[in-house]
C-alpha cells in the first residue's frame, strides 16, 4: 500500500503504514551522528593539544589521552558518523520532498512518464492536496497512524480514486505497443558480472537489483528498454516449455545485447 521503496538496511518495504516511522528514523539517525561527531571531534582536538593545555590552560579543560588503538577507533568512528550524516541526510531530504508533495517514488515515476505519453489533456496528480494537508496525511496525526485505510485516499477535487491506476495501465499498454521482439543467438547464464564475456559488458552492467535473465539460442524476448550493452524485457516461454495446460508466460529482467538479435 502506497509503497515507496524497499529498504535493504532495515529489510522491509517503506510505504503507507511505516512511512512516518521511517521518516523519523531518517531524522534522528543524522541527529545522533551529529552529536557523536561533535563529541569525537572535540575529543581529538583536546587530545592533540593536550601539551598546550597542560602548559597554558587554566586546568578546567578535559584531559584526553589517546592510545594508538583508541586514536584509530575514534578516527574510524568520525568517518562513519560523517558518512551517515551525509548519506542518511540525503535520504531524509528525498523523503521530506515525497511527503511535501504526497507522492511516493513509484508515483513520482508514473507522473513523470505521463508527460511523455501521447494524450489529449494534461495529467493531474490526484493526491496533491496542498503542502499542509499533504504533510498531515503522514506526520503529526492525532493517533500516530497515517490517514486513510490503505484502500481509499483523499484526492484533489475533480479527481477519482483510480486516476493514477488508469494512467499507469495506459503507460504499460503504450510500453507494450512500443516493444520489439528479439531472438537469442548465444548462451548467457544470467550472471550479474559476466566476466567471460569481456570487460566492456562486465564493467558496464546496469546499476539495478532487477534480475538478469539467462537466454539460449532461439529464445524470444520482448524488449522494452535499451542500453548500450544491455536490454531489458520479457523472456517469453512457449507452450512446449511450460506444459500444454498452461498459458505462455514471461520473465522480465536484463540480458546482454550482443547475445540477441532483433526480429524487426
Amino acid at each position: 500500500m502506497k509503497m515507496d521503496h524497499h529498504c535493504p538496511w532495515i529489510n522491509v518495504c517503506c510505504g503507507h503504514m511505516n512511512h512516518a516511522s521511517f521518516t523519523y528514523f531518517l531524522f534522528f539517525a543524522p541527529v545522533g551522528c551529529i552529536h557523536a561527531f561533535y563529541i569525537l571531534a572535540m575529543s581529538l582536538y583536546y587530545g592533540f593539544n593536550i601539551r598546550w593545555y597542560i602548559q597554558f590552560g587554566d586546568g578546567t579543560e578535559p584531559r584526553v589521552i589517546f592510545s594508538l588503538y583508541t586514536l584509530i577507533g575514534s578516527m574510524f568512528a568520525i568517518g562513519l558518523a560523517f558518512g551517515i550524516i551525509i548519506s542518511v541526510g540525503i535520504l531524509l531530504i528525498v523523503q521530506t520532498k515525497a511527503i511535501w508533495r504526497n507522492r511516493t517514488g513509484i508515483e513520482d515515476w508514473i507522473e513523470q512518464k505521463s508527460t511523455y505519453r501521447d494524450r489529449d489533456d494534461d495529467f493531474v496528480y490526484p493526491y496533491d492536496l496542498g503542502v499542509r494537508r499533504n504533510i498531515s496525511q503522514v506526520l503529526f496525526t492525532s493517533n500516530g497512524w497515517p490517514k486513510s485505510n490503505g484502500f481509499y485516499w483523499d484526492v484533489k477535487e475533480g479527481c477519482t480514486q483510480f486516476d493514477l491506476t488508469i494512467e499507469q495501465k495506459l503507460q504499460k499498454a503504450d510500453k507494450k505497443a512500443r516493444s520489439l521482439e528479439y531472438v537469442g543467438i548465444k548462451n548467457y547464464s544470467g550472471s550479474f558480472f559476466p566476466i567471460t564475456h569481456g570487460p566492456c559488458v562486465c564493467c558496464c552492467f546496469p546499476w539495478s537489483d532487477e534480475p538478469r535473465v539467462p537466454i539460449a539460442p532461439g529464445d524470444r524476448i520482448s524488449v522494452t528498454r535499451w542500453r548500450k550493452r544491455w536490454l531489458y524485457g520479457d523472456k517469453i516461454f512457449s507452450q512446449s516449455k511450460i506444459g500444454d495446460n498452461s498459458v505462455p508466460r514471461a520473465r522480465d529482467g536484463y540480458m546482454e545485447t550482443r547475445f540477441s538479435h532483433s526480429l524487426k
